[in-house]
């Protein structure tokens, strides 16, 4: 019988190796953003590789269960892989977390598992590092985790980006009483910009055409926060007030950025309306030139602790950082020692040479 040869030349789709020196400058970029989390005081927690599915299946759309490995255990009980760190340590967190606790941060830097179709693979999706803020919804906590992410960015390296903000909420306030079906298709169609379908699904709802025009200048706006009042202030007799009340959030949440970091590159963006189901508040997403996704992700997810627990709000981010590899190679920082070979005649001189040198910080080999 013929062997199946994929096995020895190929990994299955969602996984990766990397070795030496991609390795090590995966490492060092780890490492990197690592400690600049423990300094704004985020400490570290490790998730599972596999939990029970059952716990998850609800907080799941179609599509994303889709990208789920699952596997069954020598109990038959259904698992899934670590497809998504935050939904995992939801349910880490959400089980052992006291009021007395809050507010907790955490981080974690970690390989997420996750079937992708082959032309997405360079999409390099395979490992997360990011951090969350658990316990408190204020505005504080957002600016807190935008300007983290910020700052991770900054640390490594990343040379030019952009940071879009926009909100889920704003998306409730609009379109959360029309049916599932129809919020599915409306949420396609923002993330695509594409305002044509938002009128048919809006028309077939019976909203009327003036409502429609505004909702299309509204999930079609991308500037600063001094635009969005421009805009809100014409379409304010068209919108609701809890519309407005969205939109008022997200120019304070702008504006405060703009103040506290005067090189601020975030955008106001309403097409960004979070790319996970969970999502309940404000999101945002950082692009940077010549990928056609995000290199990092995050929002607010009020409702997601209490499903496994504690019911307190969080929000978090996570940095693709294998997206970011390449535009780090030349960084001094994370290229790899070149190994100088110890002297002497014998194994015990070259050792003690060796020893030496690796005091003062050299890579040697004996």
């Amino acid at each position: 019988m013929a062997l199946d040869r994929r096995g020895y030349l190929q990994i299955p789709q969602g996984t990766e190796g990397f070795y030496l020196d991609e390795a090590y400058r995966h490492r060092m970029l780890t490492t990197e953003v690592e400690q600049l989390l423990f300094r704004w005081g985020y400490l570290p927690a490790q998730t599972p590789v596999f939990d029970y599915y059952d716990a998850y299946a609800a907080l799941l759309s179609e599509e994303e269960a889709r990208k789920i490995y699952r596997l069954i255990d020598r109990d038959g009980d259904l698992l899934m892989l670590r497809w998504d760190i935050t939904l995992f340590l939801a349910k880490q967190m959400g089980m052992i977390l006291r009021e007395d606790d809050l507010p907790v941060r955490v981080c974690y830097a970690d390989t997420i598992l996750r079937h992708q179709n082959r032309e997405d693979i360079s999409k390099n999706e395979f490992f997360q590092t990011g951090a969350e803020l658990i316990g408190t919804n204020t505005l504080d906590a957002d600016l807190e985790v935008i300007l983290l992410l910020r700052r991770a960015l900054q640390q490594i390296g990343v040379p030019l980006y952009y940071i879009h903000i926009g909100s889920r909420a704003l998306f409730n306030a609009s379109f959360g009483r029309m049916p599932k079906t129809a919020q599915q298709r409306l949420r396609r169609a923002i993330v695509l910009r594409d305002m044509q379908t938002l009128s048919t699904v809006s028309s077939e709802r019976g909203v009327p055409a003036a409502r429609i025009s505004a909702l299309r200048q509204v999930f079609s706006f991308i500037g600063d926060s001094q635009e969005l009042e421009r805009l809100a202030g014409a379409l304010q007799s068209a919108l609701l007030e809890s519309e407005l009340q969205q939109i008022q959030r997200l120019q304070q949440l702008h504006a405060t950025l703009g103040r506290a970091d005067e090189t601020a590159p975030y955008r106001i963006d309403l097409s960004e309306i979070g790319s996970q189901s969970y999502h309940t508040g404000v999101v945002f997403q950082a692009y940077v030139d010549g990928l056609d996704t995000s290199i990092a992700a995050g929002g607010r997810y009020d409702g997601l602790y209490g499903t496994f627990g504690l019911d307190v709000p969080a929000v978090g981010f996570s940095i693709m950082l294998r997206k970011l590899q390449d535009d780090t190679d030349v960084d001094a920082r994370f290229v790899p020692p070149v190994a100088e070979q110890a002297a002497g005649d014998d194994f015990v001189q070259r050792f003690r040479d060796a020893e030496n040198r690796r005091r003062d910080g050299g890579s040697v080999v004996l």
